[in-house]
């Protein structure tokens, strides 16, 4: 085997015991899979802070500011924030054992000076999200539907779909807002069977699609599971010793 092959093929091996490690918490908790979970989690941060900070490196606001300091003023507000917020942030981790807020001092100081960039980048964040949900899923769909209307003479198959999704969707969106006992406590009786009978729908409905979820998730796992037991196979069959043993089998067997 050659030699740059070595680092790719311990890695697999890595990589199949913290697998196993982690799949070995179905038949229980014990260390060895909270290993397998430290070691995970561990080699996840380092490659997302490694990332992180190849990705701050190469930010156009710092390359700009390194270049010409002076030449935009605005810049170093976005600078100043984020090392207002970074601090805080410091802050919160390096006396996170302690109970309870800081009472007076620089560190109360540098904790209140996190809160205006974290409302700022919390506020942003939502208002870009509400507008792509708004903009890029809830309105094309309701104009979809607006524009389609209910086409009667469709096929039995495709007016049943669409009647379906309308009625579990309804049903799901209904489950998540209504409260029985406070929105339906003052209405009449049958409006409160048909209310709960729709809510039922949609707990199912829920359900149903989580489980889906779970599923594919699984799936996905196993999937992933198999696919590293079958790089692995590939990696050892080049692997001189066992290429010697593959040929000592077969020399002993007349295959």
């Amino acid at each position: 085997m050659a030699e740059a092959d070595w680092p790719m093929v311990a890695g697999l091996w890595t990589g199949l015991v913290v697998s196993l490690l982690i799949l070995s918490s179905i038949v229980g908790d014990h260390w060895l899979a909270r290993l397998g979970n430290h070691l995970l989690v561990g080699a996840a941060l380092g490659y997302a802070a490694v990332v992180t900070w190849q990705q701050l490196r190469a930010l156009p606001i710092l390359q700009e500011l390194g270049a010409h300091p002076l030449a935009n003023g605005w810049t170093w507000i976005a600078v100043v924030l984020a090392v207002m917020l970074t601090g805080a942030a410091l802050e919160r981790i390096v006396f996170q054992d302690e109970s309870g807020p800081p009472r007076g001092g620089w560190r109360r100081w540098l904790r209140w000076a996190g809160v205006g960039p974290a409302a700022l980048l919390v506020s942003a964040g939502l208002a870009i999200v509400g507008l792509g949900v708004v903009q890029g899923t809830l309105g094309p769909q309701f104009l979809r539907a607006a524009q389609t209307g209910i086409e009667w003479d469709a096929p039995w198959g495709v007016f049943l779909t669409g009647l379906l999704t309308l009625v579990i969707t309804a049903s799901a969106l209904i489950f998540f807002v209504v409260d029985p006992q406070r929105h339906l406590e003052d209405q009449p009786a049958w409006v409160r069977r048909l209310m709960r009978g729709w809510i039922w729908v949609g707990q199912r409905a829920v359900w149903l699609a989580a489980g889906v979820v779970f599923a594919r998730l699984a799936a996905s796992r196993i999937s992933l599971t198999i696919a590293e037991f079958e790089a692995l196979r590939a990696s050892l069959e080049r692997v001189v010793p066992w290429q010697a043993l593959e040929s000592w089998w077969r020399s002993i067997s007349g295959t």
